[in-house]
């Protein structure tokens, strides 16, 4: 498996979280309004998409560097470190939103939280990711 094909399954799952978070602040009620109308849950709500949408432009430059017949390990590195990375924050973001509902496994957010986990080990650790980013980096500068 392609490590942008890892990537683009972080993603989605980080978009599921988001998806879930935001149809759950659209319904919850506290003091007389839905949370989604609290700052604090609409700026995480904010943080979260816009998390989700560079890790899917990540895996889309690194599949778009395979249809153009080029090496894609540097942006397939990229994609997949930052997409495993996104799949556990906006992962926990929505487990946050849901509060004590969280931890609940009636909620999917629970399971999503222990799923994004494998997107930061499957395919290379986030840290071996990172060296290579780093060796692939350094090379464009070396003579």
């Amino acid at each position: 498996m392609n490590l942008f094909q890892v990537a683009a399954g972080a993603t989605g799952l980080a978009q599921r979280a988001l998806d879930e978070a935001t149809n759950y602040a659209l319904e919850r009620k506290t003091f007389g309004k839905v949370i989604a109308e609290h700052q604090a849950v609409s700026f995480l709500l904010a943080e979260m998409a816009m998390k989700v949408e560079l890790a899917r432009m990540a895996y889309q430059r690194s599949a778009w560097e395979v249809d153009q017949g080029r090496r894609n390990t540097y942006y397939a590195s990229i994609a997949k470190a930052f997409a495993g990375d996104i799949a556990n924050q906006v992962a926990t973001d929505a487990v946050q939103i849901f509060g004590g509902n969280g931890f609940n496994s009636e909620y999917p957010v629970e399971k999503l939280m222990r799923d994004a986990k494998i997107y930061q080990i499957y395919e290379g650790t986030a840290q071996i990711q990172r060296l290579i980013i780093a060796r692939e980096h350094l090379g464009k500068f070396k003579k």
